[in-house]
C-alpha cells in the first residue's frame, strides 16, 4: 500500500503507540524537520498519554523558540547551509542525526545522556509487544514469579567455558541483571552486540540462586506490516556513494559516462527522462590525512580545491536534478557521528541544485522516505557479526534495521559524538536505506525496505589492498520511486549497462 509523507508521520506515531490528531500532523508537515519534533512530542507525552494533539506540537514549537537550537535538540542553521523548506520538486527533509555542537559540560554526563536517549527511543518500540509479557523495570524483577520481561541495553556478553551458554548482562534506567542464554535457544540465533537494546522474556527456576533463563529475544525491528511510500508521478532517483574527488584513483572516464546518462545520452538515456534526484552517500572527496601516507595517493592535495573539484563535477549533472549529498569519514567535517553537513565555506563551491545534509539524514523524495548513512560503522559491525563481510554489505544493513540503530557499538573504530539525543537511532522505518563506505555493491529487500550499498567512483588503492577490500566500482542504483523497483547501472566498461543487482 502506498503512502504520502502525511501517512508516514501517522504511522510513526502508531509505531510508538500514539494516536495523532489531524491538526497536529498539519503542523508537523510544515516544519523543516517533522521527525525531530515528532520525537520530542513523544518524549514529552510519556507512556501514559496515548493521544497527540495540536496543542502538544505547538508547545514543542514554543519551547524550541525560547531555547537556543543546540540545547533544544533542533538542528542549528547559523554558520552553515540551512535546511530548505519543502520544495515544489518533491524533496522534503525529515530529520538529520546531527543535533548541534556538544556543550562545554562534562563528556561523561553527555555520554550518559546519549545512552539514555538511545535506550528510551528503542524501548518505546518494544513496549506493548505481546511477546514481552509481564514487562517491568529491572529493579522490580522478583525471582519468585514464573515469568517476566525486561527491556535493556546489552552491557556485557560472556560464554561459559564448559557448556558454551551465554551470560548476558543488560541494564535499564533502574539497574542491571545477569541472564542465562542457553546455547541452543532461539535467543542465540543472532549475535548480541554491545550497546544494542533488546527485549527479553525470562523464566525463573525454583532455585533463586540460579540466573534467570532467556526464553525469547525481541529486537526493535521494522514492522512486518506497514505503509510503503511511493511516488504519485513518474520519478526516478540515482543512488551513488564514495566519489573521492581529489584521489589519483578517481574514475574520471566512468564518471563521464554517468554524466552522459544523466543528460539523456547513450543507449540507456531513455531511463533518465524521469530522473529527478541524485543521492550521494558520503566520502564526497578523498580528504587529507585520513590514512597513513595518503598524500602519495592524492591528485589534489588541498582540501578546499578538492571541494572545488567536487562542485565542478556535480555541475556536470543537469541543473533540473535535486542532488542530495551527505558527508563520510573522508570529508572535512567532525569525524564523530552523527556528522554535520558541509560547512558554508566548502558548500559554497557546490551548484545551487545540491542540498548538503548531515550524516545520517532522513528525507522524502516524492513521498518515498530515504535514510542515507555513509556506513563507517561497517568497520565495527563486520568484525562483531560472524560471517559478515564487506563483500555482502546488505547483510550488515539488515542487522541495522533489526536493531533500529546505525552504529550501536561504543569505543571501537566509529567515534560517537556525546549528545543529549542519539541521532543514529532509526526513529522511522524508511522505504530506502542507502549506505556506502564498503566500496562494494549490494541490493536487498528486508520487510519492505529497499537496502542499497552503492559502490564507489575510486579505483583500488594500496591501502584497500592492505585491508583485503576488493572494490566494485562505478555502479549506481536507479530506483523507480513509483514502483520502488531498482536497476543496477554499470558504468565500468564504456557505455552503461544494466548489471545483476547483487554484484
Amino acid at each position: 500500500m502506498a503512502t504520502n509523507l502525511r501517512e508516514h508521520i501517522v504511522a510513526y506515531f502508531e509505531e510508538h503507540h500514539k494516536v495523532v490528531e489531524a491538526g497536529a500532523v498539519d503542523l508537523l508537515l510544515h516544519h523543516r524537520q517533522p521527525l525531530v519534533v515528532s520525537h520530542q512530542v513523544i518524549e514529552r507525552a510519556g507512556a501514559e498519554r496515548p493521544f497527540v494533539t495540536r496543542e502538544m506540537v505547538e508547545s514543542v514549537f514554543a519551547e524550541a523558540a525560547a531555547v537556543p537550537a543546540a540545547t533544544a535538540g533542533l538542528r542549528p542553521t547559523a554558520g552553515r547551509v540551512a535546511l530548505p523548506a519543502p520544495d515544489a520538486e518533491g524533496f522534503q527533509p525529515i530529520h538529520e542525526g546531527y543535533g548541534g555542537p556538544v556543550g562545554a559540560g562534562s563528556p561523561l554526563v553527555a555520554y550518559s545522556a546519549l545512552f539514555q536517549s538511545r535506550y528510551r527511543a528503542l524501548a518505546r518500540l518494544l513496549r506493548g509487544r505481546p511477546e514481552l509479557e509481564n514487562l517491568r523495570p529491572i529493579r522490580e524483577i522478583r525471582p519468585g514469579e514464573p515469568t517476566a520481561s525486561v527491556v535493556g541495553m546489552v552491557r556485557e556478553v560472556h560464554e561459559t567455558s564448559q557448556r558454551h551458554h551465554l551470560i548476558l548482562t543488560v541494564e535499564d534506567e533502574t539497574g542491571a541483571i545477569e541472564l542465562l542464554v542457553p546455547k541452543d535457544s532461539p535467543g542465540t540465533r543472532a549475535t548480541f552486540l554491545p550497546d544494542e537494546v533488546v527485549g527479553v522474556r525470562l523464566r525463573f527456576g525454583k532455585d533463586p540462586r540460579r540466573l534467570p533463563r532467556v526464553e525469547a529475544v525481541e529486537r526493535p525491528e521494522v514492522p512486518r506490516q506497514r505503509l510503503l511510500g511511493r511516488a504519485r508521478r513518474p520519478a526516478r532517483a540515482l543512488f551513488l556513494s564514495d566519489l573521492h574527488l581529489g584521489s589519483k584513483s578517481f574514475l574520471a572516464d566512468e564518471w563521464g559516462h554517468l554524466v552522459d546518462f544523466a543528460n539523456g545520452r547513450g543507449p540507456l538515456g531513455d531511463r533518465a527522462a524521469d530522473l529527478r534526484y541524485v543521492v550521494v552517500a558520503g566520502d564526497l572527496v578523498d580528504g587529507i590525512g585520513i590514512y597513513p601516507r595518503q598524500e602519495k595517493d592524492l591528485a589534489i592535495a588541498d582540501i578546499v580545491e578538492q571541494y572545488a573539484e567536487l562542485g565542478r563535477r556535480l555541475a556536470e549533472l543537469p541543473s533540473r536534478l535535486t542532488v542530495i549529498v551527505v558527508p563520510g569519514n573522508h570529508d572535512a567535517v567532525c569525524p564523530a557521528e552523527p556528522q554535520p553537513s558541509l560547512p558554508t565555506g566548502l558548500a559554497r563551491a557546490l551548484p545551487d541544485h545540491v542540498r548538503p545534509l548531515g550524516n545520517p539524514s532522513t528525507f522524502a523524495l516524492d513521498g518515498v522516505v530515504v535514510s542515507a548513512y555513509h556506513g563507517r560503522s561497517f568497520d565495527d559491525l563486520i568484525p562483531a557479526l560472524p560471517g559478515a563481510s564487506y563483500s555482502r554489505p546488505t547483510e550488515v544493513m539488515r542487522r541495522m534495521l533489526q536493531m533500529r540503530h546505525l552504529a550501536p557499538i561504543y569505543g571501537d573504530r566509529t567515534p560517537l559524538a556525546p549528545s543529549a539525543h542519539d541521532g543514529l537511532v532509526l526513529e522511522t522505518a524508511p522505504d530506502v536505506l542507502v549506505t556506502g563506505h564498503s566500496h562494494t555493491y549490494g541490493v536487498e529487500r528486508y520487510r519492505g525496505v529497499l537496502l542499497l550499498n552503492v559502490s564507489t567512483w575510486q579505483g583500488e588503492t594500496e591501502y584497500q589492498r592492505m585491508r583485503n577490500i576488493v572494490p566494485v566500482p562505478a555502479r549506481a542504483a536507479l530506483v523507480d520511486l513509483a514502483q520502488l523497483s531498482v536497476e543496477t547501472l554499470d558504468f565500468s566498461a564504456g557505455e552503461p549497462t544494466v548489471a545483476e543487482a547483487g554484484g
